[in-house]
């Protein structure tokens, strides 16, 4: 999910480049597949043993009311040593039931920018029946048919979930059939879901399986404002009975389109090892259809947008090709995009299996052409951000609400590597005046807002509305820290890494241990950065730097406080000789002599290094002497601040992480400094009254984009 208010990554979001080239995909046609999954060769694997619930769900749309009644049938596999005697659901929709929900409570009406309308203010899911189809047979994975038997249900303290009592336990190794009917009412969208006229955005809209973690047992939690969802794989074959004028966009491949009532269609759906359905429908939906190595591309869109169609595809192709490379192939035939009207934008920016919406492109204002700026931030980063999430979300489905960095936060890091990977020759984001901006840069200034208040590693509930933290921690700081490692372990150490996770974990809801193990195996214990002079190699511990970055709240920030020439301490006064007589007596150096009228001998360049912020970890330091010369050293930064010394030498000026690879950095005005009487070139770093206009330029765009 991106962020209105607090854009996810509006660093990366401003380096999308406004491709005008034509995308590398097939235009044309491009018939739907006849499978869900791509051929076996291309798919990478997929286990058996991950398919858990299957669900077959006949659902029909009254577009007056907006309003869904269907069934939905769940086959239901137990894959763990527990024995369960209830089935716990999700009922995600009652989120929007009434003012007093725990969602709502949180949200006050309200999500990222976007207001609860006045009519058709609420929504939700109101369960009629629950049968068990299918008794429970052990050490068979098939369903025995019985008497259908109906069974209690009920609502839990918070009505986004429920509870439904078994006449008896469902043992390892076997599995059972629930039924439930159930009406679900689509709120007027302004949070993912609803509607906008005659525009339906569905998702999260039947009653959901919870997950059985094999150590935990049931994860049911409570749908809060900051939470998204999790749930198991399995096969989905779903028909949607809709007016007959309605275009469909949905999860997975259309089998078929029959005739319904006088007016109406039949559209089946199947899609297979997926953890949810989701779809839009809208009579004045527009079609583009493409194809990329075999993948279906389809996109909807009213007639508003549809000329940013070929943005948005080359967008998402780049991040295919990034994503395939890196994390391994995209396993479904079919990857269909939904372009919200303008009066839907609530819907925009959302992720699910196969289908992702995504928001319209920025017109740029006259006031930015008036200052000399130029950008290239486009609404195609949404469609970067949301297909990312087919991997971290779609594929290796962690728990959200446990953690949600394991996928926002490292989504995060994926767009920013897909984004390197699609314009690594012409980097900078804004232009104001001759100074150029790049993408480092807007995250830091991103990472300088609320970043110090939760930690990383924290559940969704545990991010306060009020805080503000969320975007800031779970997308910015975990895709800062992430990429601040792989410049200090060097990229190919990390990306084999990052590699070696996604293969290890898909289709297994990896935790956030996982991901650490992985980076340590991956990376090793320790990276040897360089030479700290007599102390020998400093070296950064991965384990303990992933610690400190993603369970604790201390920011980096490093210091020069003190960069100049002094004079060398000498041997005036008394010493004694090998034969223990005090020698010398030798008067005390004039103390007014300037610094440039002594020798060189003399003097020694001294720099103070300061670690202002709380996290622990080594930096890089630079300095540049009055003749020319440079020379670099590595600090371990552990205590509070370093003084390093160069005897007979003159220093102009110092430079703390001269490369730039610190990105969990956010300040950086004082990484620079000048010895006194040394002048800076125009245009060396970042000045002040820039920085200034940087952030004020981040925060408006923050308020006119959609991500």
């Amino acid at each position: 999910m991106t962020s209105r208010r607090r854009t996810l990554g509006l660093a990366l979001a401003l380096s999308v480049a406004a491709c005008e080239t034509p995308p590398p995909a097939q235009r044309g046609d491009a018939p739907e597949p006849s499978e869900a999954l791509r051929p076996e060769g291309e798919r990478g694997e997929v286990p058996a043993e991950a398919r858990i619930a299957d669900y077959e769900i006949d659902a029909r749309l009254d577009d007056e009311t907006h309003r869904i009644t269907g069934t939905v049938r769940i086959t239901w596999r137990n894959r763990t040593t527990r024995s369960v005697t209830t089935l716990p659901f999700h009922l995600y929709m009652n989120a929007f039931r009434a003012e007093d929900t725990a969602w709502m409570r949180e949200a006050r009406g309200s999500h990222r920018g976007q207001r609860q309308g006045e009519e058709g203010r609420w929504g939700y899911i109101d369960i009629t029946r629950v049968t068990l189809l299918g008794a429970p047979q052990a050490s068979d994975l098939e369903v025995r048919a019985g008497e259908p038997r109906e069974l209690r249900w009920a609502e839990d303290e918070d009505p986004s979930t429920m509870t439904v009592t078994l006449p008896g336990a469902i043992g390892p190794g076997e599995s059972a059939v629930v039924e439930l009917d159930f009406v679900t009412q689509l709120p007027e969208v302004f949070a993912r879901t609803g509607y906008a006229g005659t525009f339906h955005m569905v998702g999260q809209w039947y009653p959901k399986l919870a997950v059985l973690d094999p150590q935990e047992g049931w994860r049911n939690h409570v749908f809060t404002l900051q939470s998204e969802f999790f749930a198991d794989f399995g096969d989905y074959e779903v028909t949607l009975d809709v007016p007959a004028a309605m275009v469909v966009g949905a999860t997975g491949i259309q089998v078929s389109d029959e005739p319904g009532e006088e007016g109406r269609r039949r559209l089946r759906y199947r899609a297979e090892m997926v953890h949810d359905f989701a779809w839009a429908a809208d009579p004045d939906l527009l079609e583009v259809r493409s194809e990329w190595h075999g993948i279906r591309i389809r996109q909807l869109m009213r007639a508003e947008h549809a000329a940013d169609a070929d943005r948005h595809e080359a967008a998402l192709v780049a991040t295919l090709e990034s994503m395939e490379a890196r994390f391994g192939p995209y396993p479904w035939s079919t990857i269909t995009v939904i372009h919200p009207p303008s009066d839907a934008g609530g819907a925009q920016g959302m992720e699910y299996p196969t289908l992702f919406t995504t928001s319209p492109v920025i017109q740029p204002r006259p006031w930015w052409r008036l200052l000399g700026l130029e950008e290239r931030a486009s609404g195609v980063f949404t469609t970067i951000h949301e297909f990312g999430h087919q991997y971290f979300q779609g594929l290796l489905a962690s728990d959200e609400f446990r953690e949600p960095w394991l996928d926002e936060g490292m989504n995060t890091t994926s767009n920013a590597l897909a984004l390197r990977d699609w314009q690594a020759d012409d980097p900078w984001v804004v232009r104001l005046g001759g100074q150029r901006i790049d993408e480092n840069d807007m995250t830091r200034l991103a990472l300088t807002f609320t970043t110090s208040l939760d930690p990383v590693r924290a559940p969704a509930d545990r991010y306060l509305e009020l805080s503000h933290s969320y975007g800031g921690t779970v997308y910015r700081k975990t895709g800062a820290t992430m990429l601040t490692l792989r410049n200090l372990a060097g990229a190919p150490a990390f990306d084999a890494a990052l590699r070696a996770y996604a293969d290890r974990w898909r289709f297994r809801h990896p935790r956030g241990d996982d991901l650490v193990a992985a980076l340590v195996e991956g990376i090793g214990a320790a990276v040897d950065l360089g030479d700290a002079g007599p102390d020998g190699p400093v070296r950064l511990d991965v384990a303990d730097f992933l610690d400190q970055a993603l369970r604790g709240t201390d920011e980096v920030d490093f210091a020069l406080t003190y960069v100049d020439n002094r004079r060398r301490i000498g041997h005036a006064g008394w010493h004694r000789d090998e034969e223990g007589a005090l020698v010398g007596g030798d008067d005390p150096p004039p103390e007014a002599t300037p610094i440039d009228e002594l020798d060189d001998a003399e003097v020694e360049a001294t720099v103070q290094v300061r670690r202002a912020g709380g996290l622990r970890m080594p930096v890089e330091l630079e300095v540049e002497f009055s003749d020319g010369a440079s020379e670099r050293i590595w600090w371990d930064g552990q205590e509070r601040y370093h003084v390093f010394a160069w005897p007979g030498r003159r220093i102009r000026r110092a430079r703390l992480d001269p490369d730039d690879k610190l990105i969990l950095e956010g300040h950086r005005l004082n990484n620079l400094r000048y010895a006194p009487g040394e002048a800076p070139p125009a245009g060396d770093g970042l000045s002040a009254p820039l920085t200034d206009g940087a952030e004020a330029l981040t925060l408006a765009l923050m308020g006119g984009m959609s991500l």
